[in-house]
């Protein structure tokens, strides 16, 4: 099969864009993410992340990112509000987007995040189980709310 194939498509809800600066975390939630049927996208650092969020909007966006709050070249609720303000550019209206999960090590800039657009966090370390869960439960929400519409 080719890469052009519909075959090989990810069905709706199973794109995620994973943005942390340690390797180990990208490569271990990238394969079991992969394993879970995702399509996975990486990015080390707040830079990159952007421009794989810009490059990917069209062609095939983003179903969940999973962003790290504390990145070495950019704060992680930085990035949100960059994510945020690029969608509303483009006509999307907040809560049709992309589900954005922040990763922290406590719960001190969690309210900040949510209010530049944060759907959720999980505190560092967490069980691949328990993110898994999280990004099922949005994605749900998410599939029952534009059934409404």
């Amino acid at each position: 099969m080719t890469a052009g194939n519909p075959q090989n498509a990810v069905p709706a809800g199973k794109s995620i864009l994973i943005v942390d600066d340690e390797q180990e975390v990208r490569e271990f939630l990238e394969s079991r993410l992969t394993a879970a049927g995702y399509r996975v996208r990486l990015a080390g650092n707040g830079d990159e992340a952007v421009q794989t969020f810009i490059r990917f909007f069209y062609e095939a966006p983003f179903d969940v990112i999973l962003l790290d709050i504390n990145l070495p070249d950019m704060d992680g609720r930085e990035i949100l509000k960059l994510f945020r303000q690029e969608e509303e550019l483009r006509g999307i209206n907040y809560g049709d987007g992309v589900i954005i999960i922040m990763q922290t090590g406590g719960k001190e800039h969690w309210m900040d995040a949510f209010n530049k657009g944060c759907d959720d966090y999980i505190i560092k370390p967490y069980s691949f189980q328990d993110l898994r869960n999280k990004i099922e439960e949005k994605l749900q929400i998410k599939k029952e709310r534009s059934g409404l519409k």
